[in-house]
């Protein structure tokens, strides 16, 4: 009896070992895929999560540009400690205008356009969005979650004891974060969005066929990533196979747990739902977000009180630089007559 048992299995034994051997093998695709899928969307969703040091750096202030600001702290409504300079008006203020800039720069480079508000009578407060600057925070969205920075701000005003209206102005991710503010608060009375954009995944789309497209490397680096390192470019390259921005999506999740959707944080519901005037200011030659997404937002927007001022020649934020006159003269005056109601 035991010679035959032992026979059994020795016959046996070798059949379920190639079972097995087959079945990982079967598996190993798979395997595969659940690991290439899980690292392309941490790398991806890692390029807003952590400590960047290119969004720090801060070698400006107020005085540089004749202003004399104070330095605030406040925190979102979220509690995430920021920053930002509260530059008063020159002479009765119409108004409180919070101001905040694009996703790879700090509150300093919204100090000229700081200036010609704060000299055309208005009081300003100059924001560090979330993991910027000298805010805190250790990460960050496509103005998702940034609109609670600027909520945070709305609220710092009030505390404040200023009496006056209150209108949001931002650039790029601070433009789709004062729209989604906007759309949450009764309190603002005007928006001006520079540069906006449709969402994240349609910038993530322009900006990897700009990171692996060798005819684009010369147009320089942004702060989100240097194409110029073949690892960078290769993992960016890796981001056209179907499927990953949802991958991106669910890391993103599971790190920080908040949900932005398969679109990465759309503007366009807030837009439909924003209740007061609102200025959209695009460059014609702007490849990130091409004037065609910026009249899909304007077109989003209900209001009869809304206006489109369109710069040639503007490349991404780039319609302050090409025209500052032109370009105060329309903020001002959309301000001035949203305000004034």
């Amino acid at each position: 009896m035991n010679s035959s048992a032992s026979e059994i299995v020795t016959r046996t034994n070798p059949r379920k070992r190639r079972f097995r051997l087959w079945r990982w093998l079967a598996a190993l695709p798979l395997v595969l895929l659940v690991l290439f899928y899980s690292a392309v969307g941490y790398w991806g969703s890692g390029l807003m999560i952590g400590e960047k040091p290119q969004w720090r750096g801060m070698n400006r202030a107020p005085r540089d540009f004749g202003l004399e600001g104070e330095t605030v702290s406040f925190p979102a409504t979220d509690g995430v400690p920021l920053k930002a300079w509260w530059l008063s008006a020159a002479g009765p203020a119409r108004g409180t205008v919070i101001i905040a800039p694009g996703g790879d720069y700090t509150r300093q480079v919204m100090l000229p356009r700081a200036a010609f508000l704060v000299h055309g009578g208005y009081n300003v407060l100059d924001v560090d969005l979330r993991g910027h600057g000298e805010s805190g925070g250790w990460f960050v969205s496509p103005g998702l979650v940034e609109r609670r920075d600027v909520l945070g701000a709305i609220r710092y005003v009030q505390v404040r004891g200023e009496r006056g209206p209150i209108a949001l102005f931002g650039v790029c991710e601070g433009g789709v974060a004062a729209i989604n503010a906007a759309a949450e608060s009764p309190e603002v009375r005007a928006v001006v969005s520079d540069s906006a954009f449709l969402s994240g995944r349609a910038v993530f789309g322009r900006l990897r066929d700009y990171f692996v497209s060798d005819a684009k490397q010369s147009r320089g680096r942004t702060g989100i990533a240097d194409p110029s390192k073949p690892l960078v470019r290769a993992m960016w390259a890796a981001t056209y196979t179907p499927g990953i921005v949802p991958s991106i999506v669910l890391v993103y999740y599971l790190r920080t747990g908040v949900w932005l959707g398969l679109d990465l944080a759309s503007v366009l519901p807030a837009a439909a739902r924003v209740a007061c005037p609102v200025l959209i200011i695009s460059g014609e030659a702007d490849w990130i977000v091409p004037p065609a997404d910026a009249r899909t937002i304007f077109a989003a927007i209900p209001r009869p009180r809304k206006e489109f001022r369109s710069f040639p020649k503007a490349g991404h934020d780039g319609a302050y630089a090409s025209a500052p006159e032109l370009y105060r003269d329309a903020v001002l005056g959309f301000l001035d007559r949203s305000l004034k109601r």
